[in-house]
């Protein structure tokens, strides 16, 4: 079975400060994977090096048989990985409604509508607001 998310050997940073030594990370479909560590630890720096929003230096991301080592953020999100912002990371001048469309606006337009019915289903409290 091929991996949804196939990580090897990835290494990233900032400036001249190596980061990500050698990052090795599989996830298949369906699997949930948390990562954990103490502030510092790279987790941050490994999801924006996976997300092309760092470059990596070295190793390679391949997503759901893409390669995406060295592929512009924007390809990326076109290929359907994608970061979703912690706490209230959102844009606070658009609605809420504003807010998830935008998690369609490359992908998923013709299915916006029924999306965001799910989404409603499963988080009552957005459709409120």
């Amino acid at each position: 079975m091929t991996a949804l998310l196939e990580i090897r050997g990835l290494r990233g940073g900032y400036g001249q400060v190596e980061v990500l030594r050698g990052v090795d990370l599989t996830v298949q479909a369906g699997e949930t994977v948390a990562l954990l560590g103490s502030n510092g630890a790279g987790k941050s720096t490994l999801n924006n090096v996976v997300c092309g929003i760092y470059p990596a230096w070295g190793g390679t991301v391949q997503f759901d048989g893409r390669d995406l080592s060295r592929a512009h953020y924007r390809e990326v999100v076109k290929a359907g990985l994608i970061q979703v912002p912690e706490g209230r990371k959102v844009f606070p001048n658009l609605t809420v409604l504003e807010n998830l469309e935008l998690g369609s606006f490359t992908r998923a337009r013709e299915r916006r509508a029924a999306n965001l019915d799910k989404v409603f289903a499963i988080f009552p409290r957005l459709k409120e607001r």
